[in-house]
């Protein structure tokens, strides 16, 4: 099971067709299964609905941004029976309470023209009685842990979510870290081998949690320490070093887990225009960049390095993005599994490049050879010359026989 927002833009926000696209209105719902409605005035007149809507959509006049949620929410074909239309009305609602818009309007479907079956809702983010517009913070991770509960309540189909990409690494990482826990060393030492393999041990609540260096707990990339062993709760792990200490963050850092999203930016562009995108061009760089950054003592020397790779890295917002000096194509620092903060101390306070370094290679959106390379099935011109030649000479022999008979 696979959730997706569709973002749109606010001069773009148009709830009746939106509604009428999730009943197939066009197509007299060929291809829709079936249409209701939750939290709506109107019970289940559809089309009463949408008018409904659309009024608590004008009543606030103070929102500039969107006032429609589009969620989509992908199943797998072998999934669908497993599931009842009760059950696609109770996932909706599941949804819905974990999103916050449990005493919202909105309108529901489920379509079933694609390989992949797949529900619509649309929800109303203006409140039908305070009219006050919700949008719900950190959705993508809220979506993300329902559809792994959902999947193991229904027993549907798995599919890769933050968690469990998170839990796999530490899965593949698990006798490393299991030996680094059992070992009677200070909580330095213990901060000093999980950061080997870009993991760090962070305060949560009233416990522990083991997360991901580069990613914020916020973001989800953390399990909590009791859920490795009985013997790895905050208590046990204090009586065996005293009271947690945190990482001083200067600690060498070997590998690091990155997530790569399986319908992330990069994907989609390389999907739809063959060509290669940006953060694969980085990707195969990547060990120049940590390099660069190893060997560094100022940024300059830093900026002198990556500008060798045609690259910039410069702040953005709140962060820092790594950008291709021929154009405005950038992707975010973290990218790189590398940290600006930790950087920092190492070179000083952030200092902009001075642009005047020449680039000893680029990033171009070269076209991707899928499959079998072209080299590898056509033949040289050498080949190519030798083959007709003996084509020739096999001809001339034949037609010589001919002749003589």
């Amino acid at each position: 099971m696979i959730s997706k927002r569709i973002h749109c833009k606010p001069k773009n926000d148009n709830y009746r067709r939106l509604a009428l696209y999730i009943a197939d209105a066009s197509h007299k719902g060929e291809k829709c299964l079936q249409t209701w409605t939750a939290g709506c005035y109107a019970g289940q007149d559809y089309h009463l609905a949408i008018d409904e809507i659309k009024t608590t959509q004008k009543l606030n006049t103070r929102s500039q941004k969107e006032k429609t949620y589009h969620l989509i929410i992908s199943f797998h074909p072998e999934d669908m029976q497993k599931l009842s239309g009760d059950d696609f009305h109770q996932i909706e609602k599941e949804f819905a309470n974990a999103l916050g818009f449990e005493n919202h309007q909105r309108l529901c479907g489920v379509h079933i023209n694609t390989d992949n079956p797949h529900m619509h809702v649309a929800y109303n983010m203006i409140d039908k009685e305070k009219f006050t517009r919700h949008d719900p913070f950190y959705d993508y991770h809220k979506r993300d842990k329902l559809c792994r509960e959902l999947e193991k309540k229904y027993g549907l189909t798995a599919d890769p979510g933050v968690e469990q990409q998170f839990t796999d690494y530490l899965e593949q990482k698990k006798s490393y870290i299991t030996e680094a826990l059992q070992s009677g060393s200070s909580w330095d030492e213990l901060h000093r081998q999980l950061a080997g393999h870009g993991l760090v041990i962070q305060k949560r609540g009233n416990g522990l949690v083991i997360g991901a260096i580069g990613h914020k707990q916020s973001a989800g990339f953390h399990v909590r320490m009791s859920s490795l062993g009985k013997d790895f709760s905050r208590k046990k792990l204090e009586n065996r070093r005293g009271t947690f200490v945190k990482t001083s963050g200067d600690h060498a850092i070997i590998e690091y887990f990155r997530r790569i999203p399986k319908n992330s930016k990069a994907s989609d562009f390389q999907a739809k225009s063959g060509m290669k995108s940006f953060e694969s061009y980085i990707r195969q760089n990547l060990e120049s960049v940590k390099q660069a950054a190893a060997i560094a003592t100022t940024w300059e020397d830093f900026h002198r390095d990556l500008a060798a790779l045609g690259m910039e890295i410069k702040p953005r917002g709140a962060g820092y993005v790594l950008q291709d000096l021929g154009s405005k194509v950038r992707v975010p620092f973290s990218t790189t599994g590398l940290r600006i903060a930790q950087l920092k101390k190492k070179l000083g306070e952030f200092e902009l490049s001075r642009g005047t370094y020449k680039p000893e290679k680029r990033y171009k959106p070269t076209r991707i050879r899928s499959g079998v390379s072209r080299k590898s099935y056509l033949p040289t011109r050498k080949k190519r010359k030798n083959t007709i030649n003996k084509i020739s000479g096999h001809l001339e022999d034949f037609f010589a026989d001919d002749y003589d008979s």
